[in-house]
């Protein structure tokens, strides 16, 4: 008993957590529901651009983890590199030193809280993205400031404990239909998992505004 104790794994990984209107929902996450997200990333990640070899550069928060451990693990699925930087003005500098240093194939999750630390820097976005072959968004704000410096950045949201992602047709965020079903409720975005999680997920809200376009592709209002 005692060896089985500590030596099978925790069933919870991690809590995550879920943001609607400024609420906070706990969201526990287990190793399998890890990997069964890192395993769903992997190819869109190389659909944005991601070789063996390369490097993606994540943008997020500690509190986030649910979300990013699943990129970087789907990297070196693909034979990538990872490096990260948090979401937040004070480490904008340090999202502007690892393009310059590391020259990723692709940025994702650029947040309108790193372009201002940017801003407020001096930086000039089209310069620091401008040579990026794929960056990615994480919110509008980010996304319609970096089009306005002349850059065509991806999108990519939070559908509560997934993620969609714009692949390089600029059609829109697409999820895994797979593994997930989305519908639009009032214009807000709920989902549902279809494949077992941790943590049940049933119409849940997302805090989203946007449409379903079907193929398990929406469309973000802001």
């Amino acid at each position: 008993m005692f060896a089985k104790r500590y030596e099978d794994p925790p069933a919870v990984w991690g809590v995550g957590r879920v943001v609607v209107d400024g609420e906070v929902t706990p969201w526990p996450v287990a190793e399998a529901d890890i990997e069964d997200e890192t395993e769903s990333l992997a190819p869109r990640l190389a659909a944005l651009g991601l070789e063996p070899g390369g490097l993606v550069l994540i943008v997020s928060m500690l509190s986030q983890a649910m979300h990013a451990v699943p990129f970087e693990r789907a990297a070196g699925k693909l034979g990538a590199l990872y490096s990260s930087a948090d979401a937040t003005p004070f480490d904008a500098f340090r999202v502007a030193a690892l393009v310059r240093e590391l020259e990723p194939q692709v940025v994702i999750g650029v947040t309108g809280a790193v372009l201002d630390g940017l801003i407020e820097a001096g930086r000039d976005l089209g310069n620091v993205f401008g040579s990026m072959p794929t960056v990615v968004d994480a919110d509008e704000d980010a996304h319609a400031r970096l089009r306005a410096a002349g850059l065509r950045p991806r999108r990519s949201v939070r559908l509560g404990p997934t993620t969609a992602i714009e692949g390089l047709d600029e059609r829109g965020p697409v999820f895994d239909a797979k593994r997930w079903a989305v519908e639009e409720v009032h214009g807000e975005l709920l989902v549902s998992n279809l494949v077992p999680r941790l943590t049940e997920a049933r119409r849940l809200r997302t805090g989203v505004r946007g449409h379903v376009l079907g193929e398990g592709r929406v469309s973000v209002s802001g």
